[in-house]
């Protein structure tokens, strides 16, 4: 009896180990070397090596840049420029091989930069106050001068990638089509150093909030930060996370709806399915939402999700379609097992439509992954044929640009519009107004623009519809209103003007503080070091004048960055054990920026970390 208890023991310690075969991994490392099975098959495998370790690609996996998706077959072609890039692969181990199921890579995945713009040159490039020159690599020439030579890392120019804080779309090319990148504007960018400069796929004016009003029949635009997904897999002892859809809107009135794009296999026509809905958060004077909600029963996913604003639908320059943005997922979160010693479960690639049935990229039917990257193999929703693909129909020539010839239609005259009124502004931070001509007759070139104000106040492209100032100090929270002037006249004749003047109201002194970057190294006895900034730009004594806590101990002074104003560092060694906490508070501001966690990166929308 003993004899035969053992036995069934041994017999099911077997039966576990052999259910046992699929086991999940994530790599995060450079790439060292990438190799297509055929060079011809369009939808090839092959393999990839990451920080030494072989991981076999299937047939139809694309690899994921920050704006595009790649098939293996040209990523493998071009691995030779990309290798010590960052890549990030989420696979399985089945019977011991390494499969991916996703992959993704940036030169360093979600790898930003800011900065204060100089200069804004003809050629469609930035130049960052001490820092790189910028340019936006827009291959079809929505954003700047065109640029198609790093076409894997293209931004995107079907939504607004290069934007105001708002997602109100921005240029440095074009003003006539989009708001226009401007001198003394604080950008945040992620991009490719090449060549001496850093060609860009997200660019976001981080201190320009250009507002619409759907309701008034403007466009709303919508700029997304994170899109997380948490998958449910259905399997017990596991926690499972939240949904996540973050970002703005340059209309705070309008609601959102989630929707998952699901796309047919053998055509290629998506579908949206609604997931969730929210809002902005109320009070929230940047119209941010923060939407979450988890999966109650076993998961579905996509490869994008659109979030769509209730108000302000509709296409505007360049292609761009307003009111939603169509995103990839940036992050991916798998249930996490919360009982030490319970099996650790396959990562559920069968939950991902594109994955587990196929998709289709121009005229191309990509079925599903082979080998699986997982056990058992699941059976795709539909079996193409190879003939169900229509051919997109040939695109209508484009109609004819307005003209933008110096000599203005006879008897047109400009109508200046100095912008909205600001209320509730912040002293010491940078203000931005932007005003237009309203007369569509005319263009920019037929026109002079020149902006006045109050005495002692420098104006900042004082010649362009777009200017900026600093927002004097003040010690009073009582309201003190200010008034600018834009007046427009034709370049042909200063006699024939326009003018129309705005207000600004501040009645507010504490400014808004966070951390940009916190890492500590344990090397050199320990080293801490802190980035943050404010929106207070002022130096000397009216300015943030920042201050770090570090575990709740004493306050120490941080170091003004004397080109990135309002930004301010702090570095300390002899650190011995990394910090519980950091806490970063202003001399004006009341609220205190604080984290736990290090801060490795910043979005802007432009995490690379997708399938």
């Amino acid at each position: 009896m003993e004899l035969f208890q053992v036995l069934i023991a041994i017999l099911l310690t077997i039966q576990q180990c052999l259910a046992q075969t699929v086991t999940p991994f994530i790599i995060d490392g450079p790439l060292g070397s990438a190799a297509a099975t055929s060079a011809t098959q369009f939808n090839t495998g092959g393999s990839i090596t990451v920080a030494g370790i072989s991981i076999t690609i299937p047939e139809n996996l694309l690899v994921q840049f920050p704006a595009t998706f790649v098939p293996f077959k040209d990523f493998a072609a071009s691995a030779g420029s990309l290798a010590g890039y960052e890549i990030n692969v989420e696979g399985n181990y089945v019977d011991g091989k390494p499969i991916a199921g996703r992959v993704a890579i940036s030169q360093m995945l979600g790898g930003v930069g800011t900065g204060v713009i100089g200069s804004v040159n003809n050629d469609g490039t930035i130049q960052i106050v001490g820092g790189p020159l910028l340019r936006v690599n827009t291959p079809g020439g929505v954003y700047a001068a065109v640029f198609d030579k790093n076409p894997f890392f293209t931004s995107d120019e079907q939504n607004p990638s290069i934007s105001s804080f708002s997602g109100y779309p921005i240029t440095p090319k074009n003003v006539t089509a989009m708001a226009p990148f401007i001198p003394g504007d604080y950008v945040t960018w992620a991009g490719v150093a090449t060549g001496g400069e850093i060609q860009v796929y997200t660019l976001t004016a981080e201190n320009v909030q250009q507002k619409t009003s759907g309701d008034n029949g403007d466009p709303v635009y919508v700029r997304v930060e994170d899109v997380i997904i948490a998958i449910n897999d259905g399997t017990p002892n596991v926690e499972i996370a939240n949904n996540r859809f973050t970002g703005y809107l340059s209309d705070g009135t309008a609601s959102l709806s989630i929707f998952r794009i699901d796309v047919d296999p053998c055509t290629g026509a998506e579908s949206a399915v609604q997931v969730g809905a929210g809002s902005t958060k109320a009070g929230d004077v940047r119209n941010k939402f923060d939407i979450r909600f988890s999966d109650t029963t076993i998961s579905k996913a996509a490869r994008e999700y659109r979030i769509k604003a209730s108000k302000g639908s509709k296409p505007v320059a360049k292609g761009i379609q307003a009111g939603q943005f169509q995103a990839p997922i940036s992050e991916m979160i798998w249930p996490e097992n919360n009982v030490p010693g319970s099996p650790i479960t396959q990562l559920a690639f069968n939950l991902l439509g594109q994955l587990k049935d196929g998709f289709v990229v121009g005229t191309d039917q990509f079925g599903q992954l082979k080998p699986w990257p997982g056990s058992p193999v699941p059976t795709p929703a539909k079996t193409c044929t190879g003939t169900e693909v229509i051919a997109p129909p040939a695109q209508a020539p484009p109609a004819p640009a307005p003209s933008t010839g110096t000599a203005p239609p006879a008897g047109a005259a400009p109508v200046a519009n100095a912008g909205t009124a600001l209320t509730g502004q912040v002293a010491g931070t940078l203000i931005t107004i932007t005003g237009s001509n309203t007369n569509t007759k005319l263009t920019d070139a037929q026109l002079t623009f020149a902006w006045t104000g109050p005495a002692g106040i420098t104006i900042n492209n004082a010649n362009k519809p777009a200017m900026n100032f600093v927002n004097p100090w003040q010690t009073t929270t009582a309201p003190t209103k200010r008034t600018f002037t834009l007046k427009i006249c034709l370049a042909s004749d200063a006699t024939i003007c326009s003018s129309a003047s705005v207000d600004v109201a501040t009645d507010k002194t504490a400014d808004t503080v966070v951390i940009t970057s916190y890492q500590y190294n344990p090397k050199n006895g320990g080293v801490v070091s802190v980035t943050a900034k404010s929106n207070n730009v002022l130096t000397g004594a009216d300015g943030a004048n920042l201050q770090i806590s570090l575990s709740g101990g004493a306050l120490q002074s941080m170091t003004a960055d004397t080109v990135n104003r309002g930004t301010y560092t702090f570095s300390a060694k002899g650190i011995n054990r990394q910090p519980s906490g950091i806490a970063v508070k202003s001399t004006h501001g009341s609220n205190v920026a604080t984290t736990t966690a290090l801060i490795r990166r910043r979005l802007g929308g432009a995490r690379a970390k997708v399938w």
